[in-house]
């Protein structure tokens, strides 16, 4: 019984840690996070969430942060049995919809980067979107994505 409460209550906790950030009252961004960089000269990957929930449909058109020299749109398709990445102008978020920014689809990949990162670090990004605004936000460094809250799940929070 003991374990089972010291349990729940790390991961409630864990919860707590995973960054969430808003572009004015439209856009908010969730379940952010970085892939380890263990090769030096290598680039690094950031997946999250983005809901947008306004009535207007929104692009995310650009990334930066001061640990990249530049941060390309990037997205994973599949053409003639291969899966190949290419870069895109923008990310959509339709209106009242979420966009999930994760391996094998959407993703930012960080080119130039000023160092390794190591699971547990914090790379700050800019988010710019192209009609909500900028997001300032720091994205923990994993080894996999964070868990997603199951709102089904019959949990009360």
């Amino acid at each position: 019984m003991k374990i089972k409460i010291i349990s729940s209550l790390f991961f409630f906790v864990s919860l707590l840690s995973i960054p969430t950030a808003y572009a004015g009252e439209a856009i908010s961004v969730t379940q952010a996070w970085a892939r380890p960089v263990i090769l030096q000269n290598r680039p690094g990957a950031a997946y999250m969430t983005l809901k947008n929930d306004s009535d207007q449909e929104d692009r995310l058109v650009k990334a930066s942060s001061p640990q990249a020299e530049r941060i390309e749109l990037h997205v994973h398709r599949h053409q003639d049995g291969v899966m190949k990445m290419e870069q895109v102008a923008y990310i959509p978020i339709a209106a009242h919809a979420t966009t999930e920014i994760k391996p094998g689809g959407y993703h930012l990949m960080l080119f130039g980067l000023s160092k390794k990162f190591a699971v547990g670090d914090m790379v700050p990004l800019t988010l710019t979107f192209a009609h909500g605004g900028t997001v300032d936000l720091n994205v923990q460094v994993m080894k996999k994505a964070p868990m997603k809250m199951d709102h089904g799940s019959g949990m009360d929070h």
